[in-house]
């Protein structure tokens, strides 16, 4: 019941053999105007952080701009309440690149990021571990970590998936939600300990919201709004905020020539693919296929790209049509409108045959 529910309540799931199937999912999820279950989170989260020692955060492998923005958000309220904090991540990644350097030249964030090697030699088991913008046990910067505390809390708005963290004693998953950012933005607004972001802190949310919004354009609801208002008021400075999301020239002629390979199936999905080896293939593709969607007739987008050892699928949909039940069937997840899955073991063609067939499973089971 925990896993429909946290997929949006809109789908049937038999259990058979410790495998889930899941049936439905073609409906958006409903915002819930009651906050009286952040509240309540607040508060618990408050007193988990007071019960420990230390806290460590730590976001999904290869963060982006909602998974950093949502660890320092929580690295901000463990810090309020008097806890020495650590955020565990990899900032040298494309996509983090502006943020990073605006972080180092931030007398508080030095020695405040660490990699997980370190974090490994830090955490006990009177540590609590905070796990922001993902729920899964497979997409966690450092897996080791969960096993060496059982004081886990987690905070994630993708849709349920089977591989859940099962030891989290706390959980603030909601799908409703237009990102991590926007969750722990609520929080802070609801415990007990006043909590002052200063304009970095803000702006690095303030992002997270934005770039999982598409510049608020979806998933958005009342709170989303609600949410970037107090981060405005706290000083952010959009203009840095879009500096850290824009794409330079070189990967934009990256981007114009994958939207030059775009095969369309099934009248309005397009199928683009980014051939070269690439460590940053994963960003190139979900830009590619947000671009894509900017086309017209197209509902539904598809990048695939090489990051060495795995082939990275990018799915970005207007809401026709749910990129996340299709790529959840490839090993991946996310929501209706945005998704993401990896592949190991196959090439790029052979990945790109295998997506076509389960984009013609979901039509045919889906579309009536």
């Amino acid at each position: 019941m925990d896993v429909v529910l946290g997929r949006g309540g809109d789908q049937a799931a038999i259990r058979q053999n410790g495998k889930y199937q899941f049936f439905g999912g073609r409906v958006e999820e409903v915002e819930k105007r009651t906050k009286v279950k952040a509240r309540i989170v607040a508060h618990a989260l408050e007193k988990l952080i007071e019960e420990n020692e230390q806290v460590l955060i730590m976001g999904h492998t290869n963060p982006d701009l909602d998974s950093l923005g949502s660890a320092i958000g929580m690295y901000k309220l463990a810090t309020s309440l008097g806890k020495p904090s650590y955020i565990v991540a990899n900032t040298d990644t494309m996509a983090l690149e502006g943020v990073k350097q605006s972080l180092d030249e931030e007398e508080d964030y030095k020695d405040v990021i660490i990699n997980k090697e370190i974090a490994e030699e830090k955490i006990t088991p009177k540590t609590l571990l905070i796990v922001v913008d993902t729920h899964k046990e497979s997409y966690v910067e450092a897996p080791e970590l969960l096993e060496k505390t059982n004081q886990i809390a987690v905070i994630d708005h993708h849709r349920r998936s089977p591989d859940f963290i099962q030891k989290s004693i706390l959980t603030f998953h909601e799908v409703y939600a237009s990102s991590a950012s926007e969750l722990v933005t609520e929080l802070l607004q609801y415990t007990g300990v006043q909590v002052k972001l200063n304009q970095i802190e803000a702006e690095v949310l303030y992002a997270g919201i934005m770039v999982d919004t598409k510049n608020f354009t979806f998933k958005t609801g009342v709170r989303t709004f609600e949410a970037a208002a107090y981060l405005r008021k706290c000083g952010v400075d959009i203009i840095r905020v879009k500096k850290w999301v824009q794409s330079d020239l070189e990967t934009y002629n990256k981007i114009t020539e994958i939207i030059k390979t775009t095969e369309i199936v099934n009248d309005t999905i397009g199928i683009a693919t980014y051939d070269q080896d690439d460590k940053n293939a994963n960003i190139i593709c979900a830009k590619s296929a947000d671009e894509l969607l900017s086309i017209g007739n197209i509902t539904a987008s598809f990048v695939l790209g090489n990051i060495g050892d795995k082939i990275t699928i990018s799915g970005r949909s207007i809401g026709d049509i749910n990129v996340q039940l299709i790529l959840e069937r490839m090993g991946g997840g996310g929501h209706i409108t945005l998704a993401g899955a990896q592949i190991e073991g196959k090439t790029i063609d052979e990945v790109k045959e295998e997506l076509k067939q389960k984009i013609q499973e979901y039509f045919d089971e889906n579309v009536s």
